[in-house]
């Protein structure tokens, strides 16, 4: 067994790694004093500057416990990162995306090089799995350049399994370690919580759905798990309408989930009907098909008619079999809920109240 190393920095950031940002001119806006910000080379605020994610690298010493934070110190800069950073409404939020990824990548790697214990492991990364989560929802209709969902995605999804296996292990053991110390971000039943995150963001593909008919009893008898596993099941058996009904229902957190599958969804609703509905001379009502599939404004279901061939007429469909698009694999994104609207869920959101 590997030997257990243990950080002793308790601050945000390490003192070498401020030194030397601040020595390279390397500080992100969010860390500087206010009072030397314009100096050429700015400091480092001691209170806002977080370690930033770096790769291993020849001669780089990454088990240097001065430069590991201890669990609850990981803890307590995602807590900042998540009350005095992603609230901020002064700067495009892509740009706290960015700032926070990185800091929460470099929390996954002090946590990863300690092997953390699994209570401690699982509290980190919870808040981590939702940041991810909302994010896909926040910025789904930025561009590819400002933000790449597949990236986030596969972050998402790491965090994710890593969570399910600490669960799965703690289910195996029987057993449940006690921090007295930590000052834990806590949610009434987070694991119900990652569970119904898991059968949401995992729509369309079984794994999900199996995962969650084996769960332990009292975990399928959540509200939260009994709904979700009902729009999986749905889903499964191509009742899109039920699908979209059940949706919303769904607090915002699950719904920044299920609509990782929104483009998926709507994509094979509208393949369906170009079959069920095909027709030569007859539309379906346009509004009628905003309101079933969700749509905000009548524009995106244009467009999205437009990139699967289909004739937009006077606000209504013409489905038709043979002009359907099918290699046009996803619809358009769109946001559920607007970004004022979605701001207002911070912190509470991230941190398992809402």
């Amino acid at each position: 067994m590997a030997e257990t190393i243990n950080g002793t920095c308790h601050l945000m950031c390490p003192q070498k790694e401020r030194w030397m940002r601040e020595r390279e001119g390397l500080l992100h806006q969010f860390e500087i004093d206010e009072k030397t910000k314009h100096l050429k080379k700015p400091k480092a605020d001691p209170n806002k500057i977080i370690k930033s994610y770096s790769r291993s690298a020849a001669g780089q010493v990454m088990t240097d416990p001065s430069s590991l934070r201890p669990g609850p110190v990981l803890l307590s800069t995602i807590k900042y990162l998540f009350t005095k950073i992603v609230t901020r409404t002064d700067v495009d939020w892509i740009h706290v995306y960015d700032f926070t990824f990185d800091r929460l990548r470099s929390i996954r790697q002090d946590l990863v090089i300690q092997r953390i214990g699994t209570t401690m492991s699982i509290q980190i990364l919870e808040p981590i799995v939702r940041f991810h989560t909302y994010a896909s929802q926040r910025l789904c209709e930025r561009n590819i350049n400002e933000f790449n969902s597949k990236i986030n995605d596969h972050h998402l999804l790491e965090c994710m399994t890593q969570l399910l296996v600490l669960y799965d292990t703690l289910n195996r053991e029987g057993r449940l370690e006690i921090h007295e110390k930590i000052e834990a971000i806590t949610l009434i039943d987070n694991r119900v919580e990652m569970e119904t995150l898991y059968i949401l963001l995992n729509i369309g593909n079984l794994s999900g759905l199996n995962r969650a008919l084996i769960l332990p009893k009292k975990l399928r008898n959540s509200e939260e798990i009994k709904l979700a596993t009902k729009i999986s099941i749905a889903w499964y058996l191509k009742n899109y309408v039920r699908v979209f009904r059940l949706i919303e229902k769904l607090r915002p957190i699950f719904v920044c989930a299920v609509m990782c599958n929104l483009k998926s969804l709507r994509r094979n609703v509208l393949q369906i009907m170009s079959s069920g509905y095909n027709s030569k001379n007859l539309t379906f009502p346009g509004l009628k098909l905003q309101e079933l599939l969700l749509y905000k404004d009548i524009e995106k279901l244009k467009k999205d008619c437009e990139i699967f061939n289909l004739q937009f007429i006077n606000e209504n469909v013409l489905f038709q079999k043979t002009s359907f698009n099918n290699e046009v694999l996803l619809a358009n994104s769109e946001m559920y809920y607007t970004p004022q609207k979605l701001h207002k869920f911070l912190p509470n959101i991230l941190l398992g109240s809402s």
